[in-house]
């Protein structure tokens, strides 16, 4: 799993020992185009670590349409925190939109493990720091660029993005209809 470690290492270096037990509660899981990682409504008990592949995180409002919150490519940890965290129903779907292939680890086991591993803890730590900028960052974008921005900065992340995932996916990420996605992605190209 030199993939893991160094998923794990990029972060924060743990030790040996640390890492070696960690390592033991990871699984390795290839996931269908379609398939759901949390079902909404669930109460979540693992979270992911994305190796190949794309995930979205969505919501459904009363009218019955989709809003796409976050689009997930590798290398990044996904499922819903909130949920994980208060071991509550989740409010959001996390489908992926490809075949992927992911790391899965029970949540309550590795927050165990970190108790007793400050090296964990601090590695913990780090990655929610990371989760928490990477949403502070998506949050900002919708508050203060125009659509064609946005999407420019969707690019600039994704480059190969238009060619992965559907259209109408990227246009409820971005808080926009599919035809304004047309319009957009035209003067992108001009």
């Amino acid at each position: 799993m030199d993939f893991f470690r160094n998923f794990v290492f990029n972060i924060h270096r743990v030790s040996e020992s640390s890492f070696t037990k960690l390592n033991k509660l990871i699984q390795q899981k290839k996931l269908l185009k379609n398939q759901e990682l949390v079902h909404l409504g669930q109460i979540p008990t693992n979270f992911y670590i994305l190796r190949k592949g794309i995930v979205r995180a969505y919501i459904i409002d009363e009218k019955g349409k989709e809003h796409t919150k976050t689009i997930y490519t590798p290398v990044v940890t996904s499922g819903n925190l909130g949920a994980l965290i208060k071991q509550e129903p989740s409010n959001l779907i996390y489908e992926c939109l490809t075949e992927c292939d992911v790391l899965e680890c029970n949540y309550a086991s590795f927050y165990d493990l970190t108790l007793s591993h400050h090296d964990l803890s601090i590695f913990h730590h780090r990655v929610l720091e990371a989760i928490h900028i990477r949403e502070e960052r998506k949050i900002l974008e919708l508050l203060m660029l125009n659509a064609t921005q946005r999407y420019e900065k969707l690019k600039e992340r994704f480059p190969k993005i238009d060619n992965l995932i559907n259209q109408y996916h990227i246009a409820s990420y971005l808080n926009i209809t599919p035809v304004q996605l047309s319009r957009v992605r035209k003067n992108y190209r001009n």
